[in-house]
Protein backbone atom coordinates (compact mmCIF):
# COMPACT_ATOMS: atom_id res chain seq x y z
CA UNK A 1 0.00 0.00 0.00
CA UNK A 2 2.89 2.34 0.71
CA UNK A 3 4.35 1.89 -2.76
CA UNK A 4 0.94 2.54 -4.33
CA UNK A 5 0.43 5.68 -2.23
CA UNK A 6 3.92 6.86 -3.15
CA UNK A 7 3.47 6.32 -6.90
CA UNK A 8 -0.13 7.49 -7.21
CA UNK A 9 0.46 11.09 -6.05
CA UNK A 10 -3.10 11.17 -4.69
CA UNK A 11 -1.50 11.47 -1.28
CA UNK A 12 1.67 13.23 -0.16
CA UNK A 13 4.78 11.20 -0.80
CA UNK A 14 5.89 11.28 2.84
CA UNK A 15 2.80 9.24 3.74
CA UNK A 16 3.78 6.65 1.12
CA UNK A 17 7.30 6.44 2.53
CA UNK A 18 5.90 6.22 6.05
CA UNK A 19 3.63 3.35 5.00
CA UNK A 20 6.56 1.50 3.42
CA UNK A 21 8.49 1.87 6.68
CA UNK A 22 5.36 0.73 8.52
CA UNK A 23 5.19 -2.45 6.44
CA UNK A 24 8.84 -3.24 7.06
CA UNK A 25 8.31 -2.67 10.79
CA UNK A 26 5.43 -5.17 10.80
CA UNK A 27 7.58 -7.79 9.10
CA UNK A 28 10.45 -7.21 11.53
CA UNK A 29 8.08 -7.41 14.51
CA UNK A 30 6.57 -10.64 13.21
CA UNK A 31 9.94 -12.26 12.64
CA UNK A 32 11.15 -11.09 16.03
CA UNK A 33 8.08 -12.63 17.64
CA UNK A 34 8.80 -15.94 15.95
CA UNK A 35 12.54 -16.18 16.44
CA UNK A 36 13.35 -13.90 19.40
CA UNK A 37 10.17 -13.50 21.48
CA UNK A 38 12.07 -12.14 24.49
CA UNK A 39 13.00 -9.00 22.49
CA UNK A 40 9.60 -8.35 20.94
CA UNK A 41 8.47 -5.94 23.69
CA UNK A 42 11.55 -3.77 23.38
CA UNK A 43 11.42 -3.76 19.59
CA UNK A 44 7.73 -2.88 19.66
CA UNK A 45 8.50 0.16 21.82
CA UNK A 46 11.18 1.32 19.37
CA UNK A 47 8.99 0.75 16.31
CA UNK A 48 5.98 2.73 17.55
CA UNK A 49 6.75 5.86 15.46
CA UNK A 50 6.92 3.73 12.33
CA UNK A 51 3.58 2.09 13.13
CA UNK A 52 1.80 5.45 13.19
CA UNK A 53 1.90 5.45 9.38
CA UNK A 54 -1.54 3.87 9.30
CA UNK A 55 -2.87 6.56 11.60
CA UNK A 56 -1.31 9.26 9.42
CA UNK A 57 -3.04 8.02 6.25
CA UNK A 58 -6.38 7.73 8.05
CA UNK A 59 -6.14 11.27 9.43
CA UNK A 60 -5.06 12.63 6.03
CA UNK A 61 -7.97 10.96 4.26
CA UNK A 62 -10.49 12.14 6.86
CA UNK A 63 -9.30 15.75 6.88
CA UNK A 64 -8.03 16.36 3.35
CA UNK A 65 -9.25 13.41 1.31
CA UNK A 66 -7.72 12.07 -1.87
CA UNK A 67 -8.47 14.17 -4.91
CA UNK A 68 -7.18 13.03 -8.30
CA UNK A 69 -5.11 15.65 -10.21
CA UNK A 70 -7.57 15.62 -13.11
CA UNK A 71 -10.42 16.84 -10.91
CA UNK A 72 -8.43 19.80 -9.66
CA UNK A 73 -7.71 20.93 -13.22
CA UNK A 74 -11.35 20.48 -14.21
CA UNK A 75 -12.49 22.57 -11.26
CA UNK A 76 -10.09 25.40 -12.07
CA UNK A 77 -11.19 25.61 -15.71
CA UNK A 78 -14.92 25.46 -14.83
Amino acid sequence: MGALAYKSRFLPRFIGVWLIINGVAYIVLSLTGLFFPEYQGKLFAFSQPALFGELAIMVWLVIKGASPPGLEQARSTA
